[in-house]
């Protein structure tokens, strides 16, 4: 399938939501933008996929890596190798669910929420920057309409936020034959 198949079948409308896909995807990883070195300084090991995952196990502290999982939308197998890699850099700690043995509940360490505090920081100083020779109007609009864009994707159904992928069957073809009857 080439690019102008794909192009073509798309519905009308998505030029702005590709549009919005590649704007947001850029956004998160230039304001989430850490260098090797500078999240290093911060722990040895840390790396930028990390940074959701902490806060998110901040947010929930003492939770199951499942609910953490469904926090950050996330595989729990995902989830779990990057809660071992985050307890052998010493920024999490995991302990036994008393209500079920066979669960843990994790959390932060000190070292974790430094590390966590660090960057924000940084990504707060980087923002502060870039914004400062904005108008407070614009800077105010910008926070109004992301607030709305983020309460109208909340607001969806969850069926309606991803819709299931195309199937190899094409479109029914109601064009006219040759002898003016509809193929349908």
């Amino acid at each position: 399938m080439t690019r102008s198949d794909v192009t073509a079948v798309q519905p009308p409308g998505s030029d702005l939501a590709a549009q919005l896909e590649l704007t947001f995807r850029l956004l998160g990883k230039r304001i989430y933008w850490a260098g090797p070195g500078q999240l290093r300084a911060i722990c040895p090991g840390l790396d930028k996929a990390s940074i959701p995952l902490l806060a998110a196990i901040e947010s929930h502290d003492g939770a199951r890596p499942s609910d953490v999982a469904a926090a950050v939308e996330l595989d729990l197998s995902t989830v779990s190798r990057h809660v071992r890699h985050l307890e052998q850099l010493g920024l999490v700690t995991r302990r036994p669910d008393g209500a079920d043995g066979r669960a843990c509940r994790v959390s932060l360490t000190t070292r974790g929420l430094q590390s966590l505090s660090t960057v924000r920081a940084s990504r707060a100083a980087m923002l502060d920057e870039l914004f400062r020779s904005w108008p407070d109007t614009d800077r105010c609009q910008l926070r109004r309409l992301l607030d709305r864009l983020l309460a109208d994707l909340a607001a969806l159904p969850a069926s309606a936020a991803i819709s299931p992928p195309l199937t190899g069957t094409p479109p029914a073809d109601d064009s006219p034959t040759a002898d003016g009857e509809s193929r349908a």
